[in-house]
């Protein structure tokens, strides 16, 4: 399920501001699926260059070691990422968009992923809309 609140710098949202969130989500269910499939290419073209990652544990990843290790296989998903209770707020050409995800992800043999909550970054550049940076925390007990 997603909730979904569009806010403009807190005044009313303008007409087409649905389409521009739905554009946004799109890519993130773009990311989803493309990092659950070790999609190599495809995060290649949704990142920015200097994006960068900071997991659940602290670590922090630049977009070139993150997508070395889905392609080498020492980042894997197993199944899909879901989310859900996902937020998205407008400020001109640039979009967060917060929510809770859960997925199952091994690091060089050791668990990642889980339940987390989640903060990511998108700024539209060319016309389409790029991830700049993602920032992940555990869930406390539901």
């Amino acid at each position: 399920m997603f909730i979904l609140a569009v806010v403009l710098g807190g005044a009313p949202a303008p007409i087409g501001s649905g389409d521009v969130t739905r554009d946004v989500l799109a890519v993130e269910r773009q990311w989803n699926e493309a990092r659950a499939r070790a999609d190599v290419a495809a995060l290649d073209r949704i990142l920015v260059d200097d994006w960068t990652v900071t997991h659940a544990n602290g670590t922090t990843d630049a977009k070139a070691k993150y997508l070395a290790d889905l392609k080498s296989g020492a980042r894997t998903f197993t199944g899909s990422v879901t989310e859900d209770d996902v937020v998205v707020r407008m400020y001109g050409d640039t979009a967060v968009v917060a929510g809770s995800s859960d997925s199952t992800v091994t690091f060089n043999g050791q668990r990642q992923g889980g339940k987390l909550h989640f903060t990511r970054v998108y700024v539209k550049r060319g016309g389409a809309w790029k991830m700049i940076v993602s920032h992940a925390t555990e869930r406390g007990q539901d």
